[in-house]
């Protein structure tokens, strides 16, 4: 399957940490959706939007079913698996497992957008030192 990430399952040192296989990868963008900060954390979540946003992210191609079960754990029971389709760099769309935030956690969004690259310089770091179980 592939797999569109948007947070910190971008950035090599978290993805080789979870997925035991090394997968080909490109830039992605999903539309319909917006990504915000979570409350007292460093990543983001994703929610659909009605107001013609998108977020950009990877995607990894041909994803096997135990790294997709370990990402599964890592996310936890706040994100639904779901299938939609995502415009690959070059403009092709390709359905992709997306982690969605389940509505029960709503309570954990703030109203912050997510950076990329305020992550990559402030707080992968802080990530890897709190997530590092999954080797």
């Amino acid at each position: 399957m592939n797999l569109f990430t948007y947070g910190s399952l971008m950035f090599d040192e978290v993805w080789s940490r979870l997925a035991r296989c090394d997968y080909l990868k490109r830039p992605g963008r999903l539309h319909g959706f917006t990504r915000r900060r979570v409350h007292d954390d460093v990543y983001p979540v994703i929610l659909k939007s009605s107001n013609g946003v998108c977020v950009d992210g990877v995607v990894y191609f041909g994803v096997g079913d135990e790294d997709l079960r370990r990402l599964d754990v890592f996310k936890g029971p706040a994100y639904d698996r779901q299938t939609h389709a995502v415009v690959v760099e070059g403009g092709e769309k390709r359905p992709a497992e997306v982690y969605v935030l389940n509505e029960d956690f709503s309570h954990l969004v703030t109203a912050c957008k997510w950076d990329p690259q305020w992550f990559a310089r402030t707080a992968l770091g802080v990530f890897l030192s709190h997530y590092q179980g999954f080797r």
